[in-house]
């Protein structure tokens, strides 16, 4: 069996061998530091699409819309929640979890009121990434400023670009696809997330009805890892990554969950996720199936394009049938691309794990969530 070191060597060359003319520019936010005790170019078929397989998608415009407020609910936080001053735009935090110290950026636009129930994303980082990584690569805070969204960019066990295996995303006895399975973490990351969400609310109050998680690499393997043992994230959106063989372990109910990968991703195989793929990798079946099946979708699916406005990379999205209205399934690939976000930003040392020429993933999951977990 290959050490975690060698793969964490495997993985660095193979990010630094991509991307290498991109230029890096600076980070558009500043940080506040502080320590703590505790248009997507979705084409229009989607929509047709949606309306085939039975689904009541709902408006996909923006979140500022009043019908997006119409559920939230205000998270039951056992003090009182957005009372905490000073805390908005970027900020450095850390909790301590099970004995050990773990640190997070967390970003809160500016002009919203902190008592108002605020949707919430956690983006989760791959192997010797950083939560700060993610913040460069997703740009998150544009959709952020735009639509009034928290976001959180956690940092992994260890801190940030250790080789310490960075999320606990499998169970003692399970095996996750492809070389994910290398790089297992024992941490408490669930406890984390509980801990950063108890944190924030003393900023802001919360929209519990309204809390996603996404990830790239190793945190898309946790992002579905999440999605399959926690009922308070409304929808995953897992770039890169891969999960167990068999989801009937699973103690979530649906949830919805759009997944990206690349067709030529040199590191954790397309075929983990890509239904479309010719290759079986170590037995699993794609994600995509795995997913359409515990959530209760049919086997077939609509191949919708990707539009790209801005040229350059391309791909598609296979959109399941039949799907129940709070568990759509959908799975995007992005043709000839590698082992990078899709859409990623080059700014700060993020053009390493970018792939900025094909449609943006950030983009993409943002409407996916509006529209089929809102």
């Amino acid at each position: 069996m290959r050490s975690r070191l060698a793969i964490g060597l495997a993985l660095l060359v193979a990010s630094l061998c991509r991307c290498a003319n991109n230029k890096a520019t600076t980070a558009g936010h500043s940080d506040a530091s502080l320590t703590t005790g505790v248009d997507s170019g979705r084409h229009d078929a989607h929509s047709e699409a949606a309306e085939k397989g039975g689904n009541d998608a709902g408006d996909a415009g923006d979140a500022s819309d009043a019908s997006l407020d119409a559920d939230a609910v205000v998270d039951a936080a056992p003090f009182p929640c957005g009372t905490r001053t000073g805390m908005r735009g970027l900020t450095s935090r850390s909790v301590v979890v099970d004995g050990k110290t773990r640190t997070y950026l967390i970003y809160l636009p500016t002009t919203l009121d902190p008592t108002a129930p605020m949707p919430f994303v956690f983006v989760f980082h791959g192997f010797l990434m950083s939560g700060r990584l993610m913040y460069d690569i997703t740009q998150y805070t544009a959709i952020a400023d735009a639509d009034g969204v928290g976001v959180a960019f956690p940092d992994g066990d260890g801190g940030p670009g250790t080789v310490t295996a960075p999320w606990n995303d499998e169970n003692p006895g399970q095996l996750v696809c492809g070389e994910g399975q290398y790089v297992v973490g024992t941490a408490n990351d669930f406890g984390f997330i509980d801990a950063m969400k108890a944190d924030v609310s003393k900023d802001q109050c919360l929209d519990t009805q309204h809390v996603f998680t996404t990830g790239f690499s190793m945190g898309g393997y946790f992002a579905e890892h999440v999605a399959c043992y926690r009922d308070d994230m409304r929808a995953v959106a897992p770039h890169s990554g891969g999960t167990i063989g068999d989801l009937s372990v699973c103690t979530s109910g649906h949830v919805p969950m759009i997944i990206f990968h690349g067709t030529k991703d040199s590191v954790i195989d397309e075929a983990c996720d890509d239904p479309t793929s010719t290759k079986l990798e170590q037995g699993f079946p794609a994600s995509g199936t795995l997913w359409a099946a515990k959530n209760g979708c049919s086997k077939t699916y609509t191949t919708l394009p990707i539009a790209n406005d801005a040229g350059g990379g391309t791909g598609q999205c296979y959109l399941y049938d039949d799907c129940p209205a709070d568990g759509q399934v959908e799975v995007c690939t992005f043709n000839g691309m590698d082992h990078c976000w899709a859409g990623g930003s080059t700014a700060g040392d993020a053009g390493v794990s970018a792939c900025p020429t094909y449609p943006s993933a950030t983009q993409l999951e943002w409407q996916f969530f509006k529209q089929y977990a809102w």
